[in-house]
């Protein structure tokens, strides 16, 4: 095997020297290793293997382990070094074992929502110490592992009780609580499960009972949470980066069934690293090869798994090892770290195929977040003696783990459900400022922004739901501000109805009182008509009476005469 690795070397160097681009070597690669009947010797059952038979770095030689630095000499002395610095570090942690502090946790801690806001945390549990050095890695590593799993099922009991599809797009954070506060002074970690706020809202909005006073406050509550988030983050002017950033060519997007490189020179590169593990549960039609491949370029270290077991009890072991696949031994077990394919502040962590882990199994290995703590520790250090300084400039933001569509959401094939598990190690700037061709050569240049989730989840409550809801809500508003204006007049109407029928009441009395004395001036009528009737009768004898005596004087003259 070494003398064919050397025959190979000497011919890129041929090659090289001729300038023929890397897809001729790979055709001369592939030619060579299809006529060499021994590159086969590593594979003991055929059958059991079948899956992962093409992955050019399973084999139980070292040298081949580590292919995508094979002919970059600067790459394989860094690689070296991170190793060197990985068990040095590992060595340290070991010696304070017997003084470090150990926290006393909850296996199962109890997971609930954050006031108000899509969130679910272990409120009752003690932050994570990363940055200190006296901290128990082991204990945080598996209080780690503890609320990841707590988090998880709690995402499914949520999805199963509810309806809700919780499980379709979540996202684990692990950052500074004082980025959420800025009141608090120490440095201390919190996990946080974020979901999809979409469904947050759906939640509270069905626990509303169709209550329309509760629909208004559930509405408050979700316009307070976009306007919180929305500009949270502040948004960064694009940088200019102090040194170039590395872009790898295109590769072939069919790296599973293309055989086309065989015979087009030119055809787009296809990966040395590519995870063709079967993956279960990873698409909507079936279980198939999970295709998840590393480009050289890329690619800025590996970390082999047993010297970060040399740190973890064997309890731990044991949980670990039952997220290892039967057909893989712990010595060849890595975690390889690339950068991002965007420029952008982010260090991604993937198990290296052919060791494949889900998102969710890699959450519950305390090996992972070990690893992840530990891998924390050395970019401090080496920032520190890259800067000579002692300032205590951590270079990690945070480390965030997508699941489902959010994971999934750049995927080629949009029948993946899962991916291969990776976390995303966000970078400081200014670690990524000290980055060179001496000093992490791969990550530098990549200083733009990473994405700004806040942000994102902000946007889609507003145009998703919120936008909808308040329409309804202001046109329910003002409906019934309508039929409180129709009321409030129908009952000022009631009111001067009220008054005119007690004037029309005041008016009947008056009227009765009238009608009283018109009765009594029509008594009095009849009583004068009556005095006017015998005044005319006294004037009809009176008359009578004039008549008799002017008769009697007649009477009386006509007998003087």
């Amino acid at each position: 095997i070494v003398c064919f690795l050397n025959e190979i070397e000497k011919t890129y160097k041929v090659f090289f020297e001729s300038t023929l681009s890397f897809s001729h070597i790979d055709l001369f690669l592939d030619t060579q290793m299809s006529q060499n009947p021994r590159h086969n010797c590593g594979k003991s059952n055929e059958q059991q293997h079948s899956a992962h038979s093409e992955w050019s770095s399973s084999t139980d030689n070292r040298n081949n382990q580590y292919s995508w630095y094979k002919f970059d000499k600067e790459a394989k002395e860094f690689q070296k070094k991170m190793e060197a610095v990985q068990q040095e570090i590992i060595d340290n942690l070991m010696k304070l074992s017997s003084s470090s502090i150990s926290i006393a946790f909850n296996i199962h801690p109890n997971i609930d929502f954050l006031i108000d806001e899509p969130v679910l945390i272990a409120a009752e549990e003690p932050l994570f110490d990363i940055t200190n050095e006296k901290v128990d890695v082991n204990n945080m590593a598996t209080r780690l592992a503890c609320q990841s799993t707590a988090m998880l099922e709690k995402i499914m009991k949520l999805a199963e009780d509810t309806g809700v599809p919780f499980n379709n797009k979540f996202r684990l954070e692990l950052r500074p609580a004082s980025f959420f506060n800025k009141h608090i002074e120490n440095n201390l970690w919190q996990l946080r499960m974020n979901v999809d706020p979409v469904n947050w809202f759906d939640l509270q909005w069905h626990q509303c009972n169709n209550n329309e006073e509760n629909h208004r406050e559930r509405l408050a509550k979700a316009r307070s949470y976009i306007q919180k988030y929305r500009s949270f983050v502040a948004e960064e002017m694009r940088h200019t980066p102090l040194h170039e950033p590395i872009i790898a060519p295109d590769y072939c997007g069919n790296r599973l069934t293309c055989k086309n490189k065989n015979y087009y020179p030119d055809h787009a590169r296809h990966a040395n690293i590519i995870c063709k593990a079967i993956a279960k549960g990873q698409r909507n039609d079936g279980d198939r090869e999970c295709g998840q491949y590393l480009m050289n370029e890329y690619i800025v270290m590996e970390w082999p798994v047993k010297p970060i077991m040399q740190l973890l009890k064997d309890k731990t072991y044991n949980s670990m090892e039952q997220g290892i696949d039967e057909n893989f031994d712990i010595d060849q077990l890595h975690f390889i770290f690339t950068a991002n394919k965007e420029t952008i502040r982010d260090l991604v962590i993937f198990p290296m195929p052919p060791w494949h882990l889900s998102n969710k199994d890699l959450i519950q290995l305390p090996l992972f977040w070990a690893t992840v703590i530990i891998a924390s520790k050395m970019l401090h250090r080496e920032l520190q003696k890259k800067l000579s300084s002692e300032e205590q400039m951590w270079p990690i933001e945070a480390i965030e783990i997508n699941f489902g569509e959010w994971e999934t959401a750049e995927s080629y094939d949009k029948r993946h459900i899962d991916c291969h598990g990776h976390a995303h190690l966000l970078l400081a700037l200014s670690f990524m400022n000290a980055c060179d061709d001496t000093f992490f050569r791969v990550l530098k240049g990549r200083v733009n922004q990473p994405p700004d989730y806040l942000r994102q989840n902000a946007h889609s409550l507003q145009f998703e739901r919120l936008q909808n809801h308040e329409f309804d809500s202001k046109q329910m508003a003002s409906l019934f501000t309508l039929l409180t204006n129709i009321e409030e007049k129908q009952n000022e109407m009631y009111k001067d109805l009220q008054m005119v029928k007690k004037d029309m009441q005041g008016v009947k009395e008056d009227m009765q009182g009238v009608k009283e004395d018109m009765q009594g001036l029509k008594e009095d009528m009849q009583g004068l008509k009556k005095d006017m009737q015998g005044v005319k009768e006294d004037m009809q004898g009176l008359k009578k009476d004039m008549q008799d005596v002017k008769k009697k004087w007649m009477f009386q003259s006509c007998s003087k005469q």
